[in-house]
């Protein structure tokens, strides 16, 4: 048990490492006061966590298997309210606005309660660094638990997990992680370096970054991309959400030889062609809106054609202005999300891979039906798909849409209409919360009572946010974790 106190821990204190640069920020800015509240916090947090990490450093060993699901699982219980905490004695939040903001950031699902009109710029960056190194937690948790257990019908080698060639350890180790971190943060100040030559504002362009690499939703400002940058730095906002939507383990190798990965790699393959093929519906949707191409342009409908597909695939939920995601139905938007985009990434959803594990269960069940005695092995791309992982995506798709279903009635009984809380269940659920809004009735802006129908997030009661932190908690732990370790009868059983 000592392993999953320190991996609480170390994961704890990211987020208490990640207030050392807000406070640079609020000192340069002149706001000491903030500054020196935020160092106070960080410098408590830290001598806590530094007497732990001491303590245990020589202690632990390898975690066992069941040790390794549950420390997963308190890792993403008890991280969010150490940022709940900080939220509360920095911005005053409430205990629930606290933990369901912290859980939105470090869940990278977008939802936020706060007025960022009237927010330092020092918290919206450290908000913003939340996401991004809950992107991080979302790998590490999916290459190194998630994976090698076979949770949701996912496959891992000792190449695709990244570990350095290890099959066991102790998965707190820092140095395992060496290489993904590095990647993750190359390509975050790629991003921003490319957003700050389109003329973005420099603190806006690393927040924008961090958003687009972990797949998130929050914007460091009141309103919507274009209000705020410009078509280029749009652009650039796509791809790098392009690159989130994709494993973490193809991002290297797609830019040596795009055309190799693209051949060797179905899933890698589906995910850029809906993104293009969406990219192109949205463009002509956009210019349709507008009353034709000329009216609009026709770089500017396919740059937002393109970054609207990219955010929706991605399950970031940010838009470019505000009703373009309702441009289409809103049942498609709502699948869209709820499918995600690539596993190994930070994008949320139930994968490309796992429907497509499905569908071709699906046909190849039918075949049977007409070739009872045929013998044809099931394979997506090189993956072979047994009956052990087709019983993991069905248990893992069943369970999902419980969740879903689960969340829909209690979010309705208590704080919307039914499709104001199933948009809201999804959304949770596949880290996509800025799609709820976008497809928020225009009306709901002025009646009341569509208003109390499609709630803000700021306006939810108690009873909403609950279910809400649920939601967005087990989308990230990918389902079958959270069941996997509230099995009481195992428990009782050891």
């Amino acid at each position: 048990m000592l392993g999953a106190i320190y991996l609480l821990t170390l994961a704890s204190g990211g987020v208490l490492a990640l207030l050392i640069p807000a406070v640079l920020i609020a000192l340069a800015g002149g706001d000491f006061a903030l500054a020196e509240d935020m160092a106070l916090v960080t410098a408590f947090g830290a001598c806590i966590c530094t007497m732990v990490l001491a303590s245990l450093s020589e202690r632990i060993g390898p975690l066992e298997r069941e040790l390794n699901f549950v420390s997963l699982v308190l890792v993403w219980l008890v991280t969010p309210i150490t940022a709940a905490l900080c939220l509360m004695a920095l911005v005053g939040l409430g205990p629930m606005q606290a933990w369901f903001e912290g859980v939105s950031a470090l869940t990278t699902a977008g939802a936020t309660v706060l007025q960022r009109q009237t927010v330092p710029t020092a918290l919206l960056f450290w908000r913003s660094a939340l996401e991004w190194y809950g992107g991080f937690l979302i790998l590490v948790s999916i290459i190194h638990v998630l994976a090698p257990a076979g949770f949701g019908g996912l496959k891992a080698s000792g190449r695709r997990r990244g570990t350095g060639g290890k099959v066991d350890g102790h998965w707190g180790a820092i140095g395992a992680y060496s290489s993904i971190f590095w990647q993750y943060g190359a390509l975050t100040i790629a991003i921003a370096l490319l957003l700050i030559i389109a003329r973005v504002d420099p603190a806006n362009a690393v927040m924008l970054a961090m958003m687009s690499i972990s797949t998130g939703g929050f914007l460091p400002f009141e309103g919507t991309l274009d209000e705020h940058i410009g078509l280029g730095a749009i652009f650039v906002l796509a791809i790098g959400l392009c690159f989130g939507t994709l494993s973490v383990f193809w991002r290297r190798n797609i830019l040596r030889n795009p055309r190799r990965v693209l051949a060797e790699n179905r899933e890698a393959r589906i995910v850029i062609l809906a993104i293009l093929g969406l990219g192109i519906i949205y463009a002509a949707r956009i210019s349709e809106a507008s009353g034709s191409f000329s009216a609009v342009g026709v770089l500017t409908a396919l740059v937002e054609g393109f970054f609207t597909a990219s955010s929706l695939i991605a399950t970031s939920g940010a838009e470019t202005r505000p009703g373009v995601f309702a441009l289409l139905p809103s049942f498609l938007v709502l699948c869209v999300v709820f499918v995600g985009a690539s596993v190994y990434s930070t994008s949320g959803g139930i994968k490309v891979y796992r429907l497509a594990t499905m569908w071709i269960f699906a046909k190849a069940e039918l075949n049977r039906l007409i070739y009872p005695t045929a013998v044809a092995p099931s394979k997506f791309g090189r993956d072979q798909i047994d009956d052990d992982a087709i019983r993991a995506v069905w248990s893992y798709f069943v369970l999902a849409l419980l969740c879903v279903a689960t969340g829909t009635v209690l979010i309705t009984a208590t704080a919307a209409n039914f499709e104001g809380g199933l948009a809201m269940a999804v959304t949770f659920f596949a880290g996509a919360s800025p799609a709820y809004e976008s497809l928020m009735p225009i009306e709901a802006q002025g009646s009341q009572a569509i208003a109390e129908a499609w709630p803000a997030f700021e306006a939810l009661p108690t009873t909403a946010l609950l279910p809400a932190i649920v939601l967005m908690t087990i989308g990230r732990l990918e389902v079958l974790v959270v069941f996997a370790v509230i099995n009481i009868k195992y428990w009782l059983q050891r």
